[in-house]
């Protein structure tokens, strides 16, 4: 092994030099020994600066991540997995479900117990993701020390994982968050504990990481292919310089762990061929340009710009909540040269380079690529919108942090101390080449913050003002709305979920689990018979008067307008055929006493129906289909006062007049 392979343990003290001891002169006083105090705890801060530096990374990232989470909401699919979880008891088939080829039980764990706990509050969903992202950030800091030692060396991967702006867009849509972060824990975790396994020949750090695949797997799909890095990193990096030898050795010197690993993923693999035959989910298979197109957009416009600190611009779409990648050309090509540059550079200075980036190159096509390829192609038209999605190539951040680490610099052995002082280490990074790692490290926060930013100025203001406004005005007016109120469910705002969700983005589905009031408040998909207090929600997520937007016939003289002895028959004649796309007849009345429990028939075109007089003002509702020329009303006898205003017929819309609650939240 050449010098530079060798692995050194200790601390590097290029950058921050030897600390002496403080020492006092012997003529200083009792009342400047605190002074000496202050020296000491230093000298103390100063020997565990990489510890201290990486912590301050981690908390500063967290509150970076904090602030951006606060300018969003839940979106799409969060509302849906929410909803089914209140519906759902916890059972194995629950959790089992595929959702679009996705077998995530702890996404639907996690789902079931924040919908209980706290339905649609964004600050305990929050909480959630800003948890487990603390966790990958301190699984990356314990997988980068285990590899590369307590040197300065692992702030470079570690500001490349904490601020990789392919995250955020990610952390924002909860669901996808709480899908990948666990993926990336498991993956740092999983690596700690192979690693320790082969320098101290433990079978228990083998089950350890067996676990964290395992804890991975449960949130991800993805994570099946965690065994193959860790064969990757092991037969590259920890074993011998020649690849064959290190093949050899992996296999034979590691046989019990492989099969423990192997076994994990042929029960989950059993679990998962069990779920998706139960799932109505199909597939189609990609066409070879869908392929080409997605995998080019992926790399150029996604990925490669994203490791870098990009997109730097985004594209969203009308009514979508999100937004794609999409730098400039410039800078897309731009992100293609300086990641050659640097493969290149890296692979001229240390032989086994070359190993680290074939195992990104492997990672991104295995965990990245091919279950896009196998699940979400099915329609070749969206394979370059598609590649544009951040969210895809998430954990790419993750696998970068490591295989920069193992590329630039060596590991560190078996016997070595975590904070010891280092002696005759050799520093990848000389003078030079160290200020230019720091200039690169700079320029990718920068454009971090910079593609954050711009990120956050195009989708925020929809997600919240469209969001978290629209669901604390629907709880506040649940519960204010009179008793004995019909709404009308009607799809929610697409800024919230799309026309896709169908049934499961109605607000008697999304919005009906905030109701406190059991049956003293009442839904409908189609308002019939007679109905007192009409509301719908408004696109603010307030209760609004319910009106009939359509055709109306034409007024006539009240003295034709009532039924009598004489005349049991009215029309109601249109002043043109009513629309075509009405669903809604509405007959207003008013009858006295005399007049209650009259049946009226009603004739529509061709729809028939009757109803019951009630006496007083009343609104008579029918479900109707398609235009008419009039509207006929046939009472069977006469005994009392019966008049009637202009029928309406068309579709159910919000009045604008007295909404519930009076004020927005």
């Amino acid at each position: 092994m050449s010098q530079i392979d060798q692995p050194p343990w200790h601390v590097e003290r290029a950058l921050g030099g030897d600390v002496g001891e403080p020492t006092l002169d012997r003529e200083q006083d009792i009342d400047e020994e605190p002074r000496a105090d202050w020296s000491q705890q230093l000298a103390a801060l100063r020997r565990h600066w990489v510890t201290l530096a990486c912590v301050a990374l981690i908390l500063a990232s967290l509150i970076w991540k904090a602030e951006f989470l606060g300018h969003y909401f839940y979106w799409q699919d969060d509302f849906q997995i929410l909803d089914l979880s209140l519906r759902t008891h916890l059972s194995w088939g629950f959790l089992t479900t595929v959702d679009d080829g996705h077998l995530f039980p702890g996404v639907y764990l996690t789902a079931w117990l924040l919908a209980r706990a706290a339905l649609y509050n964004w600050l305990a969903g929050s909480a959630i993701v800003l948890a487990m992202s603390a966790a990958a950030g301190l699984a990356a800091w314990r997988a980068l020390r285990t590899l590369l030692g307590n040197r300065p060396a692992i702030l470079i991967p570690l500001v490349l994982y904490l601020l990789s702006p392919l995250g955020f867009p990610t952390d924002a849509w909860w669901i996808t968050a709480v899908e990948a972060i666990p993926l990336q824990i498991a993956l740092f975790m999983a690596l700690d504990s192979h690693v320790r396994y082969l320098r101290t020949g433990k079978f228990r750090y083998a089950v350890a990481s067996a676990g964290w695949q395992a804890f991975g797997l449960f949130f991800f799909e993805k994570s099946a292919v965690i065994p193959l890095l860790l064969f990757a990193v092991t037969a590259g990096f920890l074993t011998s310089p020649r690849l064959l030898a290190g093949l050899r050795t992996t296999i034979t010197g590691l046989w019990k762990g492989w099969l423990l690993y192997l076994g994990l993923l042929a029960v989950y693999a059993a679990v998962f061929v069990t779920a998706l035959g139960k799932s109505a989910n199909g597939s189609v298979g990609p066409t070879a340009q869908a392929v080409r197109t997605f995998a080019w957009k992926e790399v150029s416009k996604t990925l490669l710009p994203g490791l870098l600190g990009g997109p730097w611009h985004w594209f969203r779409p009308p009514n979508y909540g999100s937004a794609f990648a999409d730098p400039p050309a410039a800078l897309s090509w731009a992100a293609i040269v300086v990641t050659l540059v640097f493969v290149v550079a890296s692979i001229l200075t240390r032989q086994r380079a070359w190993r680290a980036w074939l195992l990104l190159a492997a990672w991104i096509v295995l965990a990245d690529m091919v279950p896009i390829f196998i699940g979400r192609l099915k329609f070749a038209e969206f394979a370059a919108l598609l590649g544009m999605e951040t969210r895809y190539v998430v954990d790419a951040a993750a696998v970068l942090a490591i295989v920069v680490a193992l590329a630039f610099w060596p590991v560190a052995s078996q016997n070595s101390q975590p904070d010891g002082n280092a002696t005759g280490r050799r520093e990848f990074f000389t003078r030079r080449w160290r200020a230019v790692a720091i200039a690169t490290v700079g320029v990718f926060a920068v454009g971090s913050v910079v593609s954050v930013q711009a990120f956050q100025t195009q989708t925020s203001a929809s997600t919240v003002t469209s969001g978290q406004a629209y669901i604390a005005n629907a709880r506040a007016a649940l519960a204010e709305v009179p008793a004995g109120t019909v709404i009308v469910s009607q799809h929610v705002p697409t800024a919230l979920m799309g026309g896709s969700y169908n049934g499961d983005a109605v607000t008697s589905v999304v919005l009906g689990p905030l109701s406190k009031r059991g049956s003293k408040v009442s839904w409908t998909a189609q308002p019939t018979g007679t109905i007192d207090q009409l509301r719908v929600f408004g696109s603010d997520g307030r209760l609004w008067p319910a009106a009939i937007i359509g055709s109306t016939t034409v007024p006539m003289p009240f003295s034709k307008t009532c039924l009598k002895a004489k005349r049991r028959q009215l029309i109601l004649r249109f002043g043109t055929p009513s629309v075509s796309w009405a669903r809604v007849l509405r007959i207003g009345y008013v009858a006295n006493q005399a007049a209650a429990g009259e049946l009226i028939a009603v004739t529509y075109g061709s729809f028939t129906s009757h109803f019951t007089v009630i006496a007083g003002l009343q609104k008579v509702y029918f479900a109707v289909q398609g235009s008419a020329t009039d509207v006929t009303l046939q009472a069977r006898a006469r005994s009392g006062d019966f008049c009637v205003a202009p029928a309406v017929a068309g579709d159910i819309s919000a009045f604008p007049g007295s909404p519930i609650p009076a004020e927005p939240s």
